[in-house]
């Protein structure tokens, strides 16, 4: 028996009207993450990367094509899959324990008990000693590190990341990288991933998918073959780089 994706894209299509027409976003995506999978998505600025994860999402319907999680249609519903946007969306006045245990609350799980689940998280997700300070008090890695703890504390096993280091410098950005892989190791979700930068998808995934200008299209899916933790000094690293930097630029 072959078992399902955890998320199958399947011919997806989608356009936006404006006033000089029809705008085509998407022409004919078909891909799959396999469960417990990480998978990076690389293409072009305004490809149409994040409208493809607002239709996993369940936020926005695709014109034509299926989504499939876990084997239900996701086509329109919300809920099947977690979704962190490229902001981290924290509410100012509240503090970060309060801010993580929206999806808890949102679910109707018992205060107590919300706020009892993420405290014991707090120290996996780099957060122990912080639950009572508020977003403006927090370091840009920090409100990452409380805005994916929010994004877990939905229950999917399938999480959907809009470039969430995608502001953040170098360092601290390596630094969370190690962090994230140690997290996803732990909890082992399935993951779909957009980045901008091709050194952080070689170093965090295990399979890259590469699409082209708007209308998007599957330009090419490459496996990275190689044991964690990376190096992007690697030379399989550079080989690969210069493989997507071919896809990217053709």
């Amino acid at each position: 028996m072959i078992m399902p994706g955890a998320v199958e894209l399947v011919d997806i299509w989608k356009s936006f009207r404006n006033k000089q027409g029809l705008t085509p976003v998407l022409a004919g995506i078909s891909l799959t993450v396999k469960p417990q999978e990480f998978v990076s998505l690389l293409g072009p600025s305004g490809c149409g990367k994040s409208t493809l994860l607002n239709i996993i999402s369940g936020l926005i319907r695709p014109d034509h094509g299926e989504v499939r999680i876990h084997g239900q249609d996701g086509r329109g519903r919300t809920g099947l899959a977690s979704y962190m946007p490229q902001k981290d969306l924290l509410l100012p006045w509240r503090t970060v324990l309060d801010n993580v245990i929206l999806p808890l609350e949102i679910e109707k799980v018992p205060r107590a008990r919300a706020r009892a689940e993420a405290l014991a998280l707090m120290e996996t997700f780099g957060l122990a000693g912080f639950e009572q300070a508020y977003p403006a008090q927090l370091s840009g890695g920090m409100r990452q590190r409380a805005a994916l703890l929010r994004t877990f504390l939905w229950h999917n096993d399938v999480i959907l990341l809009d470039e969430p280091f995608g502001s953040l410098d170098a360092i601290t950005k390596t630094r969370l990288h190690k962090w994230l892989l140690t997290v996803w190791e732990q909890f082992r979700p399935s993951v779909l991933f957009i980045t901008h930068d091709i050194e952080e998808a070689l170093v965090l995934s295990d399979r890259i998918c590469v699409l082209s200008d708007r209308p998007a299209r599957v330009r090419a899916e490459i496996p990275v073959d190689l044991a964690r933790p990376r190096m992007p000094t690697h030379p399989h690293c550079i080989a690969l780089k210069k493989e997507l930097l071919g896809h990217l630029e053709l």
